[in-house]
């Protein structure tokens, strides 16, 4: 069981309805508390099932600070255990990804199978038959759960499942992967990696901040209007309101929030994405909609193909957007890794998926247009929050605005509210008061 210690933080003081103050992301103290009452404590994305789509594939990876790795068995199931072997403690595979039969310390040559099982102790004759192998495997972590193909670990015996975490959210993730006209993703392309120089936090909040994106975007909507093919001008023009007005900012409850696109694409339509669009040919955007329809339904294809996928972060790590998955593992109180992959559609024209590529690339990749504004705002935002003049992030657009319950039983309020980062810092404040 993971040990929840007293904190010694006053979070009721630090955490206020409309803004928190610049230490929560600077003190070492509370990062170490984060580790233990969040990222030891509950929900935590850790990758995906077509990530090791084969018996003996394997990848990697973190929760916190945590090394695991994720296998596939010969019987088809997904393990995950700490990267540990049970001997000295040395982490027993090295590789970022691959396929193995078997996971070997180099330290002292223990061998352990893709299940789990301890398969081999060089020189056991030297233990004089004490060694139990049934009980020195290498330790799956306590509770381990997918939906729709995405995995999630709780280091926490304890506490809620991962559908009550989810909850409301699970109808965005819903709406991510039914794009594909399998229902179905492939992460196989592969993961960009970014070393951030900020605390994570500013990660999570910035996923879901409408506000910032005329000005940190400002070439990227210059390029997008020049582009945009509206349905009905007259449609645009009769709402008396930008494009960018018709998005929605959700609360959607245990610190999962959303920009809510589905206004704007409506009017827009979704060639911005990749997915249909006029550099898609003819024949592909044909075969494309005739298996949606086929899998989905007419009505179903039609209406995600008007609103398109979500763009959503579960708390605390992972973000859903275009054609991408976005997570984050802390480093430090101020250093955060950054992981993103494009996300295939199973089943989709191969055309559909190359263009889902280069659309990624072109906007997020090393030279990408986009995420590099981010990068370099959230590494100034976090030298920013040094200073001592003034200790305090304001958080209050539209919380003089009383939000309203949408038809999905949501709290939402217009575009560019930060409704979202408020309900991330109320979930965040609930956890970390809890006794």
């Amino acid at each position: 069981m993971v040990a929840t210690m007293p904190s010694q933080t006053d979070y009721e003081g630090l955490i206020k309805e409309d803004k928190v103050h610049t230490s929560l992301y600077h003190s070492s103290e509370v990062f170490q508390e984060e580790l233990d009452r969040i990222w030891y404590s509950q929900w935590i994305f850790i990758g995906h099932e077509s990530e090791v789509p084969n018996p003996g594939d394997f990848r990697t990876g973190m929760v916190g600070q945590q090394p695991i790795i994720i296998v596939r068995d010969q019987q088809n199931r997904i393990n995950v255990f700490y990267n540990r072997c049970r001997h000295r403690g040395n982490t027993v595979c090295q590789l970022k990804r691959g396929n193995a039969k078997a996971f070997t310390c180099a330290y002292h040559g223990w061998t352990y199978d893709v299940d789990g099982s301890l398969k081999g102790v060089p020189f056991e004759e030297g233990y004089h038959e004490i060694l139990d192998h049934e009980e020195l495997g290498l330790t799956p972590l306590p509770r381990v759960d997918s939906y729709r193909g995405f995995l999630f670990a709780n280091l926490s015996p304890v506490g809620p499942g991962l559908d009550e975490h989810l909850g409301f959210a699970k109808a965005n993730i819903d709406r991510f992967c039914d794009v594909s006209p399998t229902g179905e993703l492939d992460m196989s392309a592969g993961v960009f990696k970014i070393k951030l120089r900020a605390n994570w936090k500013m990660w999570m909040e910035n996923s879901v901040d409408s506000y910032h994106v005329p000005t940190t975007h400002g070439s990227n909507i210059y390029i997008y209007r020049r582009n945009v093919r509206a349905q009905s001008s007259e449609e645009l023009k009769q709402s008396n309101r930008s494009v960018q007005g018709l998005v929605m900012s959700r609360d959607l409850g245990n610190g999962h929030t959303e920009l809510d696109f589905r206004g704007q694409r409506r009017i827009t339509g979704m060639s911005y994405t990749g997915e249909w669009s006029e550099e898609i040919s003819p024949e592909g955007q044909r075969e494309f909609k005739e298996a949606m329809e086929r899998f989905h339904g007419k009505e179903k294809a039609d209406r995600i193909e008007r609103e398109g996928p979500s763009h959503t972060v579960i708390f605390p790590n992972l973000f859903f957007m275009l054609q991408e998955i976005r997570w984050c593992v802390p480093v430090s109180v101020d250093e955060t890794n950054l992981y993103y992959a494009p996300c295939l559609l199973k089943g989709a024209p191969e055309e559909i998926n190359t263009m889902r590529l280069r659309r990624d690339e072109g906007g997020y990749g090393p030279a990408g247009f986009q995420l590099a504004d981010d990068i370099e705002i959230w590494e100034r935002n976090y030298r920013g929050l040094r200073t001592r003049g003034d200790e305090w992030i304001l958080m209050n657009r539209g919380f003089g605005q009383r939000p309203e319950v949408d038809e999905e039983g949501v709290l939402a309020q217009p575009d560019m509210s930060e409704i979202t980062m408020r309900g991330q810092w109320t979930h965040y404040k609930r956890i970390m008061t809890l006794a």
